[in-house]
């Protein structure tokens, strides 16, 4: 009885010291939470004097949508970034905890796209999130950038989805770009899907990993439209967990990733922890709205020619945009000049995994245009 009081005794002590360490960590967080973007600081602590960072909610044609821009010299060249999903923004935080960003080397905007992100409310109507209207609010944005920062032109990178939108984008208005860059290039997607679709079939049967194997039996091969009560978006979700177990892009996604969303200053503690966890279907809506458009990309009949310098960055084992596909696209595409730069053993998310040869790419090829 002595020991069962006194097991008592350490457990309630025990649950005492998680219960205050979690309070602890969400006062911190909340201390980390002002929503405001973290400056730029000399080795003196004092903000650059030339350097942007800060984010807004703007109405871009007629609909709220975040806009961020951070860079450590406003006269530096402007990057637009263009997220992939659909609805999947990226976040400035993520790129720095990888030593992705290139905010040195641009004035760089990150733009949440209709139907995702932080700007979202239920005031947009779901017809409205559509490819063409994404298209043109994206090239309002690249409008304000040029008459904000006073440039002629500026770069703009897709990335996954992002690569389709991009690349309509700079085929409507090429005049208002420098160079179209694409990494994890979405081109011909439904044959991209049944080539995806194939390998992780392979893959599992070949493991004798029968989980995967019945999950991909009740899926149905792609398009996925021939299984009732089976929602595109749901087929895709489940392929695509199967595709992480074969071909994972290679990162830190457990403490370091939380960790670095959670401390990060440029997201409000209600954005982090209402809008972003206990929301999510309201965060990012374009996620299910946009799943049969973006099965029907088809780049090397719609987009055949880009009137700028393109780059291709994409990884050989890439098996959400397939590589070959993409390849492809890039054999078959008319630019003024081209250039294609295979990662070796990358997957969906080549700046992440090998972040010192994409930005030797920006510094070396791009910006040496």
């Amino acid at each position: 009885m002595e020991l069962l009081k006194k097991l008592g005794k350490w457990l309630l002590i025990l649950l005492g010291v998680i219960v205050g360490a979690i309070l602890i960590l969400l006062v911190i967080i909340r201390f980390n939470s002002s929503g405001v973007e973290e400056p730029f600081l000399d080795e003196h602590g004092e903000v650059l004097p030339n350097s942007i960072a800060m984010h807004e909610d703007m109405l871009i044609r007629g609909v709220s949508q975040r806009v961020t821009i951070r860079g450590e010299d406003v006269n530096n060249p402007v990057l637009l970034i263009v997220h992939g999903g659909p609805g999947s923004p990226i976040y400035p935080v993520i790129y720095r905890l990888f030593g992705v960003d290139l905010e040195d080397l641009f004035t760089v905007c990150y733009w949440e796209q209709r139907g995702s992100g932080l700007a979202y409310n239920d005031s947009v109507p779901d017809a409205s999130i559509t490819l063409n209207e994404i298209v043109d609010d994206g090239l309002e944005v690249s409008n304000y950038l040029k008459k904000t920062f006073k440039k002629d032109k500026i770069y703009i990178e897709g990335l996954s989805w992002g690569t389709a939108v991009a690349a309509f984008m700079v085929q409507k208005k090429p005049e208002l770009y420098h160079a179209y860059i694409g990494s994890g290039i979405c081109a011909k997607q439904a044959e991209s899907e049944i080539l995806s679709y194939n390998f992780v079939m392979a893959e599992a049967q070949k493991r004798n990993d029968t989980v995967s194997i019945n999950q991909l039996k009740k899926t149905g091969r792609p398009p996925y439209t021939n299984k009732p009560g089976m929602e595109i978006s749901d087929a895709i979700e489940i392929e695509r967990a199967i595709v992480f177990k074969y071909a994972p892009i290679k990162m830190d996604t457990g403490f370091k990733l939380l960790k670095g969303m959670f401390m990060d200053n440029g997201l409000t503690f209600k954005e982090k922890f209402t809008d972003m966890i206990n929301k999510p279907e309201s965060y990012y809506p374009a996620s299910k709205l946009m799943q049969s458009t973006a099965l029907n990309i088809n780049l090397l009949r719609d987009v055949p020619e880009l009137k700028v310098p393109v780059y291709f960055m994409h990884g050989d084992n890439d098996h959400f945009t397939e590589t070959e596909i993409a390849k492809a696209y890039f054999d078959s595409l008319v630019a003024p000049s081209k250039k294609w730069f295979l990662f070796e053993n990358g997957t969906h998310g080549v700046q992440i995994e090998y972040p010192e040869k994409y930005r030797t790419i920006y510094v070396n090829e791009i910006l040496k245009k």
